[in-house]
């Protein structure tokens, strides 16, 4: 775990663990003691595990009485009914920290699972399926990781890692080349992709020195128009986007593309059902 999403995590974790008034549980509090306990947590649907350092982190802070054997490691397709760790120590402290504890795994694995499933339906090997910047606020560096566990792969993390020319910023500069004239006349040292919309904005952009042209919300053959154009200029990467699911991912994995960008598998992946039992 590098240190900026380890200052992440031990942000987030603080906030949780503030919000559901750990050291108030009165319920446990009067009715359980710190007799040491075993938990199963077990896996209610299939999926991708992952969040495994996060949930080590967050039990190792709160109480170091409280040890996990992993069974499986992130990444790790995970079946129906499958056991991935054993939770022992103290019953008041497991108890009072089961929720956030299966709440952060939930969601880590959902969006893990949901870049897995998008990805299976990749034909088209060196196709990448990328995330964006549609982030759950302070949570970036997690649900990245969580894409990097389900098989995908980065896109920018902030915006100071790549010039991305979008369509407010065409339309602010009265189009596409006038924005590329300007932000090359610039001079800045870092790689340009731009947005595009239409075939002659394609043709417009390739006028200038960019890395990548995403083509944004085009039809499949229009998308397949482009791509003829832009092969023509063998260093320029092209990356797919807008509304992606999984009968138009079909479609663009057989495609001459190199990245499908899927903003859904940060901003709206469905927690993974993950269950924590007492084992007797």
């Amino acid at each position: 775990m590098n240190s900026a999403l380890k200052n992440s995590i031990s942000t987030i974790l603080k906030t949780a663990l503030k919000e559901d008034k750990v050291d108030s549980d009165i319920t446990t509090t009067n009715l359980v003691d710190s007799s040491n306990i075993t938990c199963e947590i077990i896996f209610k649907e299939q999926g991708i595990l992952c969040g495994k350092e996060i949930i080590s982190f967050l039990t190792k802070n709160y109480s170091k009485n409280i040890k996990i054997k992993w069974n499986n490691k992130d990444g790790d397709l995970i079946k129906k009914g499958a056991q991935v760790a054993l939770i022992v120590g103290p019953a008041n402290k497991i108890f009072t920290l089961e929720r956030i504890l299966l709440n952060f795994l939930q969601k880590t694995s959902g969006i893990a699972t949901s870049t897995f499933n998008f990805g299976k339906f990749i034909k088209n090997t060196k196709i990448k399926i990328l995330d964006t910047r549609k982030t759950t606020p302070g949570w970036r560096l997690i649900e990245k990781y969580c894409v990097r566990a389900g098989g995908g792969t980065n896109h920018r993390t902030n915006l100071s890692e790549l010039i991305l020319i979008k369509d407010n910023h065409i339309d602010f500069c009265n189009g596409v080349t006038a924005a590329l004239e300007k932000i090359s006349n610039k001079k800045i040292k870092k790689e340009i992709e731009i947005e595009v919309k239409s075939i002659s904005q394609v043709n417009e952009a390739l006028k200038f020195k960019i890395k990548r042209i995403m083509l944004d919300n085009f039809s499949i053959s229009n998308t397949i128009k482009a791509i003829k154009i832009i092969r023509s200029f063998p260093d320029i990467e092209i990356e797919v986007s807008g509304g992606m699911n999984v009968a138009k991912i079909r479609r663009i994995s057989k495609l001459d593309v190199d990245y499908v960008s899927v903003g859904s598998i940060t901003h709206s992946s469905p927690s993974i059902d993950i269950s924590m039992n007492v084992l007797k």
